[in-house]
Parts: C-alpha cells; sequence; structure tokens
C-alpha cells in the first residue's frame, strides 16, 4: 500500500459510542488496532450529527494529522473530521485510518448533506483536547476517546 493510502472502510461496529453527561459529551472508540479505534471514535462523533443509517457512502474526502503525541493526535483526528464536514457540508458514516508512525492518512466516506434526509443534522462546535486518552488495555483492545462539544 502506498503512503496515504488508507484501507478500505470498515462499516462501524458496535465499539464506537457516545457518552452524555450533563452538558458534557464524550465519543469512545475501540478497536483490535490504533486505527480501527481513531476510525470508531470518528463514527462515534459523527452518531451525535446525525443518525449514521440515514447516511450513504457518495463521496470520499481524505484527512492528514500529524502530532507527535497520541492524545492529541486523536483530538487534530476528530477536529479535521469536524472541519471537513463544515466546510464541505458533508456527513460521514464510516472510516479509514492508516498510521505511518506520527502521521495519521485517514478517509472519510459520506454524502452531502440534505435537509430533507438529514433534518435533525447537529453542528460540533469543538473538539477538547482536555481528558482525551488513547491506551491499550490488558485485553490488547485499543481504546481512543475524547470530549467533544455540541
Amino acid at each position: 500500500m502506498e503512503t496515504g493510502q488508507a484501507s478500505a472502510p470498515r462499516e462501524a461496529r458496535p465499539w464506537g459510542e457516545h457518552l452524555a453527561r450533563g452538558p458534557e459529551h464524550r465519543v469512545r472508540g475501540r478497536g483490535r488496532s490504533l486505527e480501527e479505534a481513531f476510525e470508531q471514535a470518528a463514527v462515534a462523533l459523527c452518531a451525535l450529527v446525525v443518525d449514521r443509517d440515514a447516511v450513504e457512502v457518495r463521496e470520499e474526502a481524505e484527512l492528514v494529522c500529524e502530532a507527535t503525541e497520541l492524545d492529541r493526535l486523536l483530538a487534530d483526528w476528530l477536529r479535521a473530521v469536524v472541519h471537513k464536514m463544515a466546510s464541505r457540508h458533508l456527513l460521514f458514516r464510516c472510516f479509514a485510518v492508516r498510521m505511518d508512525g506520527t502521521r495519521l492518512f485517514g478517509h472519510a466516506f459520506g454524502e452531502p448533506w440534505d435537509r430533507e434526509r438529514h433534518p435533525s443534522a447537529r453542528d460540533v462546535r469543538g473538539v477538547s483536547l482536555v481528558g482525551t486518552r488513547v491506551c491499550q488495555g490488558a485485553d490488547g483492545l485499543w481504546t481512543a476517546e475524547c470530549e467533544v462539544e455540541l
């Protein structure tokens, strides 16, 4: 696989989730690999925006991020997803991520926002670095978790 290319998109497993505690919203992705955990965190983020089942795969958007720490890379990745959704008026269903050292090469798959098909779409106002955590558990699974502001 060439540098910058990610694998085919993986449909979400039940490993991406969003949690709400009062005004705080967190997204969490889990996976057998670091890449899969980042993919699932992005899926959880997009599930806060719109019903994922209402989004079809019609377009692909490329995203590249680089950071020296995994926590910062997760926050930057999710910020890039939010920025791409806002700047191109897109909604995403699934993702493919590949890591090369401290660089993340991602592909987001979805479609343009349509008011009639996606009437309840919400905006994400920000992604916080506070409380962001990326770690591998004793079971070998990776967790990528971050706070977001709606």
